[in-house]
């Protein structure tokens, strides 16, 4: 597929790019990318494929006072049609949701707040909005990640913020390990459909996933399939640098991202098959949004991957 698909529909200026005039790519869903311009306080839905754009104001109670700034942002698109795994292949024209998610941080008290609010392409409305305190320094968001009828997103600095689509409310979920480095922590969605986590420690990957016991109460629960990446990467990957990030993750595939001193690989979670998408001589310390549509036609789907 040429890059050119996957380059954004809009006038760009030459040179460097001014702050005002740069989209920034959330995420990639249903063969939808979603991207968000915070100074223009606008929303995108772009289908790369047909070059379709859906054009959303950010929702009203993204505007501040003075005392109040905007930490970070998140979006996150959902089609709401379904139809054999949206092999439909024309997610675009079908009844979307997207969700747009802010962190505020007040300047005189620090105190730091997540929002969240729910945008129906049918109504073409945003919902009310929710609201919560933050108990720790939030200074990132990663891309969300669909789990039954919730959007996920990883908290650097805090936990998982989860916003359910039905309730239209946020809560949080603490993570199993105490650990906010970089490339290190990565949320999944599990075979049975769950909420699950990747932490990567040098060259070890554990693997966890929420699950419930006996009595109905909902924990983490560390898994024995344990990830030794340097028995699975291609020789001499880490013979002067021993270093790896989780880079990315596709929820449908099951695929993560790890960037290398040597490039970029793709490690497939069930079949633990790997494959080097990217060569260079130093690490990306980028973020990998893996894009998949399908041809109406037979429905063979086609992925990619876009960074950031």
């Amino acid at each position: 597929m040429p890059a050119a698909r996957f380059s954004l529909p809009l006038p760009m200026p030459k040179g460097i790019i001014p702050y005002h005039k740069r989209w920034n790519i959330m995420g990639c869903r249903h063969g939808l990318a979603v991207l968000v311009n915070l100074s223009q306080h606008e929303i995108m839905v772009l289908d790369p494929l047909s070059r379709q754009q859906y054009h959303v104001t950010c929702p009203p109670g993204l505007m501040l006072g003075q005392d109040s700034t905007v930490v970070c942002c998140h979006a996150a698109v959902v089609c709401t049609d379904n139809e054999d795994g949206h092999v439909h292949g024309d997610c675009f024209s079908r009844p979307l949701k997207l969700v747009f998610i802010w962190v505020t941080e007040n300047l005189e008290d620090m105190h730091t707040q997540a929002f969240a609010c729910l945008y129906e392409s049918v109504s073409g409305l945003w919902g009310d909005i929710s609201s919560m305190e933050c108990t720790y320094e939030v200074y990132d968001i990663g891309p969300s990640v669909l789990v039954e009828n919730a959007l996920c997103w990883l908290l650097f600095g805090s936990d998982v913020l989860v916003f359910d689509l039905q309730s239209q409310r946020l809560s949080v979920i603490k993570k199993p390990i105490d650990t906010d480095s970089y490339g290190s922590v990565q949320l999944l969605r599990t075979d049975d459909g769950g909420l699950g986590l990747a932490y990567l420690s040098e060259l070890t990957i554990q693997l966890w996933e929420r699950k419930s016991n006996c009595d109905g109460v909902v924990s983490w629960v560390l898994l024995q399939k344990t990830i030794q990446l340097d028995e699975l990467f291609p020789h001499r990957v880490f013979s002067d640098f021993k270093m790896v990030l989780i880079s990315g993750y596709d929820e449908d595939t099951h695929v993560i991202i790890l960037s290398a001193v040597t490039g970029v690989f793709m490690l497939q979670l069930d079949s633990m098959q790997i494959n080097h998408i990217t060569k260079r001589n130093s690490i990306y310390y980028l973020t990998f949004h893996p894009y998949t549509n399908f041809y109406t036609t037979g429905y063979t789907s086609m992925p990619t991957w876009d960074k950031q």
